[in-house]
């Protein structure tokens, strides 16, 4: 069921809204109803509804500023603004960020749910698309490790030709497999300068175009094109083409290629990367040639960006060919663990600089270099998670940022600086933590060192055992808690025995001892001499 959140400064307004609603018949559920726009956009970052119907005009945040800031998160919402102003302006700047339904008040309940009919067919549409698409992506872009065994597969197939097996991946013959004509897989890679933020609009932008630059260079050649824009801007190309064709085909992804790249050079920072497959003929490779061209572009992190690349590497030596990057960050995670534990970002900084050396050793493929980004930052968020219960946010940003570093080194520098950087954000946030009970503590004993003080209990009002309490105490201060105690109440008791008539009996009982000889004890301990001897050298 589509989840619909009603926002409307109005609260009778916003009942009758839900009232008029066909729920049971539309499928949807009532996810809540709030009466600004600020409580309305914490519900959508925290909930995702699906569907909200808001009002414009609404305290803290008016419904069009709630939609803008919205939209800028990247959350996909479909709104439908309700308003009882007649004011164009209000419906163009809601047109601004793609909202396409607008009721005015009084709001008829027939129209209202029409509305909602359109969406949901529509919202269910769009899901049954992407579930197709999650499948096709399934099958189409399985594992990088497979991939690898494919390759070596294939590459020490020429050694067996004896056999009869298929040499390399080519088959002898056209005539069997399950496609007609000639196939062919192209990556194209854009990478945006990692040091400046992401602009969403700007980058759908770029790869809608280079959508549309692709069918135009190859529709009119090929039997079929199909093409797939993927998240971290990868343009997906699969042609179907007679032979006949092969050399034309050939000239206009050429064409293509420098047509894409002049046009992405305008944009400041970007620049556009192209990987081709080999040309086959048997339909059941598609999956490997679609791997195979994605590889070639992943391999400008060796060759260089910007250009056309159709080595997508060699097959790895049989010897070191068992281990792949997760091998290389699991053989290290005790290490890792340690390092973040007592918060040392260098060996942090070596681990991963080792992790990259491993990798050069063993000759890992383009797309194991950039798959090790994403396994280090990963691996890192759920240590942190793990040790200090706190969500690694920037995560999802780095991951998309990791897809965009053009060299080994740019790469290996990104993450090592991201996670040092982060590691000692975290090393101040935690401190922060621990400073603040600790001062807290200091302060009670201060005001109440006349009263019983247990560790116990001044460690459980600060929400850790008295063990940890103990440990991040000393650290704070120098001293154990039991020894700041004493010090706070014996420099009081030398107040009062220099500035009052007290006796040592009740000086002992203002500052928490109910034994005055215990309390002489310990005040000859620490000061040197006994209570009386010290209040004579003052009187």
């Amino acid at each position: 069921m589509l989840s619909v959140l009603i926002a409307d400064d109005e609260k009778k307004v916003g009942l009758l809204i839900k009232n008029l609603i066909e729920w049971e018949r539309l499928g949807l559920n009532f996810l809540g109803l709030v009466q600004d726009g600020e409580s309305a956009y914490d519900i959508i970052m925290r909930e995702k509804p699906d569907i909200v119907i808001t009002d414009i005009r609404m305290p803290k945040l008016t419904g069009l500023e709630m939609i803008e800031r919205v939209s800028a998160s990247g959350r996909k919402v479909h709104f439908i603004v309700v308003s009882g102003y007649r004011y164009f302006e209000y419906a163009q700047r809601a047109l601004k960020y793609g909202v396409k339904d607008y009721l005015l008040k009084p709001i008829d309940e027939v129209e209202l749910n029409k509305i909602l009919e359109k969406v949901y067919a529509e919202e269910t549409q769009k899901q049954n698309l992407e579930n197709k698409m999650e499948t096709l992506e399934k099958d189409l872009f399985y594992s990088r490790h497979m991939l690898h065994k494919e390759l070596m597969e294939k590459a020490f197939s020429e050694r067996r030709e004896d056999e009869g097996e298929e040499k390399g991946l080519m088959p002898p013959s056209g005539e069997d497999h399950m496609g007609r004509g000639h196939f062919q897989a192209i990556a194209l890679k854009v990478d945006r300068d990692i040091a400046r933020g992401r602009d969403m609009a700007k980058e759908g932008l770029m790869m809608q175009k280079l959508s549309e630059k692709a069918e135009e260079s190859l529709q009119t050649l090929t039997i079929d094109l199909v093409i797939s824009v993927k998240s971290g801007m990868w343009l997906m190309l699969l042609l179907n083409f007679r032979e006949d064709h092969s050399d034309s085909i050939q000239e206009a992804l050429t064409t293509m290629f420098y047509a894409m790249r002049d046009y992405i050079s305008s944009f400041e920072g970007c620049v556009v990367t192209m990987g081709c497959s080999p040309v086959i003929t048997e339909f059941s490779k598609i999956n490997l040639i679609l791997e195979i061209s994605r590889e070639a572009a992943e391999r400008r992190i060796f060759e260089g960006c910007g250009k056309c690349i159709e080595n997508y590497g060699e097959p790895l030596d049989p010897e070191t060919a068992s281990k792949s990057w997760m091998d290389i960050i699991s053989g290290r995670r005790g290490q890792m663990k340690e390092d973040i534990s007592i918060f040392r970002t260098g060996d942090l900084g070596r681990m991963i600089k080792e992790c990259f050396e491993e990798a050069g050793k063993i000759s890992l493929m383009a797309s194991e270099y950039y798959g090790m980004g994403h396994g280090l930052i990963t691996e890192y968020a759920a240590i942190v998670l793990e040790l200090f219960q706190t969500e690694t946010e920037k995560a999802p940003e780095w991951q998309d940022a990791v897809e965009h570093c053009r060299t080994v080194s740019s790469l290996q520098k990104y993450v090592k600086d991201i996670l040092k950087e982060d590691l000692e954000a975290v090393r101040k946030r935690r401190e922060e933590l621990e400073r603040k009970p600790v001062l807290n503590a200091i302060r009670y004993v201060q005001e109440n060192y006349g009263q019983k003080i247990l560790l116990e209990d001044i460690a459980e009002m600060a929400g850790f055992n008295a063990s940890y309490f103990s440990e991040i105490f000393k650290k704070e201060t120098g001293k154990n808690f039991t020894a700041f105690l004493l010090e706070v109440r014996i420099e009081e008791s030398k107040a009062m025995l220099r500035d009052t008539n007290k006796t040592v009996y009740e000086i002992a009982a203002d500052v928490g001892y109910k034994d005055a000889k215990f309390f002489s004890q310990q005040f000859t301990k620490t000061v040197g001499i006994k209570p009386k001897e010290y209040r004579r050298l003052y009187y």
